[in-house]
């Protein structure tokens, strides 16, 4: 009874097997809450959460799922506490950390929804998703512009549109309207679902302007020369192409880099308010600019 309108449209077999699904998720901000919500009540069998960041006041305009009693809370813990409420047939399994080449493990599955919010990880979850040919789709939002694209095996990958482009726009410099983020997410979660399903799903980058409900439909052939797709170098999953220090979209979060004592750092930070999480080999802190996080990092991390 549940899903008796959507097996309408795609069938009682196909409502079935999209039951035996996992599907990965990174990033739980604009972009991966609305799709983690809407995969969730479509019925796929088990969905991966990962983010590495607390629900902000700011975010509440476009972040549907989180509420005013949520600020301040783990993304990754309230979103699994929202889905099972939701729908309580289904596994969540979340982390509250930061995806890495260390870590990338964890989402092995059946698709990969990218919504996260900076160009290493997407460059990151691009050769993981062509190395263990995992369909994923990327997505981003901008202001009242979108972008979405299906990488699946032996087509164009994000290397080949994007290589190694710096200083793109951001949702901090530029701002996002919540129609634009719901909009794409709604259309990467139908995509999802096609490919799921072993259904005819579209080739071409798809670009949507609200402003003046534009859509173009950009061709986008395989690249060649393209170090992943083509020459299978995988130097993002290997560590060799990491940053230290990765400034974060929206929220003046700068994550960290290095090696330091877990279990002695956080009891000295227990004893201080600060804006800073620690994860494993890696600390989030919220500062005004980098030379502040350096600061911070330099004082209350390193020895």
């Amino acid at each position: 009874m549940r899903y008796m309108r959507q097996e309408k449209l795609i069938g009682k077999k196909n409502q079935e097997l999209l039951s035996k699904k996992t599907v990965s998720i990174i990033g739980l901000g604009a972009l991966g809450s609305v799709s983690a919500e809407l995969l969730a009540r479509a019925g796929i069998k088990k969905l991966v959460l990962i983010d590495r960041d607390n629900i902000e006041l700011h975010n509440l305009q476009r972040q549907s799922l989180y509420i005013e009693e949520d600020v301040g809370k783990s993304k990754a813990v309230v979103i699994k506490e929202k889905l099972n409420k939701i729908n309580k047939d289904i596994e969540i399994v979340s982390y509250f950390d930061n995806l890495d080449n260390e870590n990338i493990n964890l989402i092995k599955s059946d698709l990969i929804l990218d919504c996260t919010d900076n160009l290493e990880s997407r460059f990151l979850i691009n050769e993981f998703s062509i190395k263990n040919k995992i369909p994923f789709i990327y997505a981003s939002a901008i202001g009242t512009e979108g972008y979405l694209f299906n990488i699946v095996q032996n087509n164009a990958c994000f290397n080949c549109i994007f290589k190694e482009i710096q200083g793109l726009e951001t949702c901090e410099t530029f701002g996002v309207l919540n129609s634009t983020t719901h909009l794409i997410s709604s259309l990467q979660v139908n995509e999802a679902i096609k490919i799921l399903l072993n259904q005819e799903y579209e080739k071409n980058l798809l670009y949507f302007n609200l402003k003046n409900n534009e859509l173009i439909k950009i061709r986008i052939n395989k690249s060649k020369d393209c170090s992943v797709c083509s020459k299978k170098i995988f130097g993002y999953l290997e560590g060799k192409k990491s940053k230290e220090i990765v400034k974060f979209c929206g929220s003046s979060s700068y994550l960290i880099k290095g090696k330091f004592d877990f279990d002695k750092v956080s009891n000295r930070l227990k004893k201080e308010n600060l804006p800073i999480t620690l994860f494993k080999n890696k600390v989030l802190i919220k500062a005004k600019d980098e030379k502040e996080a350096k600061s911070l990092f330099s004082k209350y991390i390193g020895d």
